[in-house]
């Protein structure tokens, strides 16, 4: 399933920074895990956040058995614009919207292409390691442990907006280094990051941006650590 913003491209080579820095039998929390490209990789002991609580009602639905439609029209696109039922909503908003941007337009692409299929056949693929995840929907600076391994991948600085408005970035960034002082080992993903954390890697990668000439936009994902 497509998610805006999401990690797909390159989440094996996350997971295996991850690893490297995570300890036996350490607590894994995704605050911000989306598209869960991520969590579906970290194996077991994990807890996935996200603020968006039609999403993560989503994934409990599917982790307790519920089965997401193979098909969805452009009319049942507008109807799950207002519907109460959290999971239909989230699934349709992101599956079926252009780069799974949350309500980000009707998707259509080549000719043939089901996207709720694909978007289905995509989540059964990833829950096929996530049937003990402890899935929560707060904010993430309502987060509190101690020696676990943070993963985030928050709203990026200057770059589109998604469901929630704007994201105050030097709160988040004082918050890594809040948790981190904890004794918590936090690694963020950005393109840029303060003077007092580390690049410990980076790798090109394409967007879903077209350039003027017709090309995809590169840009250079890295992940940041506290060195304070």
């Amino acid at each position: 399933m497509q998610y805006f913003g999401g990690k797909a491209r390159i989440a094996k080579d996350i997971v295996k920074v991850l690893n490297e820095y995570r300890k036996p039998n350490q607590t894994f929390i995704e605050p911000f895990c989306g598209g869960i490209n991520i969590t579906c990789l970290m194996g077991d002991n994990v807890i996935a956040n996200d603020k968006n609580r039609e999403l993560i009602e989503m994934y409990k639905a599917i982790q307790n058995g519920w089965t997401p439609p193979e098909n969805v029209s452009e009319d049942d696109y507008e109807k799950a614009k207002t519907t109460d039922d959290a999971k239909i909503k989230a699934f349709i908003a992101i599956g079926c919207s252009y780069s799974g941007k949350w309500f980000g337009g009707y998707a259509r692409g080549q000719k043939g292409r089901n996207y709720a299929k694909n978007a289905k056949n995509s989540l059964a693929k990833k829950f096929k390691t996530l049937g003990n995840v402890k899935f929560i929907s707060k904010s993430y600076n309502e987060i509190e442990c101690k020696n676990a391994l943070i993963y985030c991948d928050p709203p990026y600085n200057n770059t589109t907006k998604y469901k929630f408005g704007s994201f105050n970035s030097n709160s988040f960034w004082q918050w890594c280094r809040d948790m981190s002082k904890k004794g918590n080992t936090v690694i963020i993903s950005e393109y840029n990051a303060p003077d007092d954390f580390n690049c410990i890697w980076s790798k090109e990668t394409k967007t879903d941006i077209r350039t003027k000439a017709n090309g995809k936009e590169s840009r250079t994902e890295k992940l940041f650590m506290y060195c304070g």
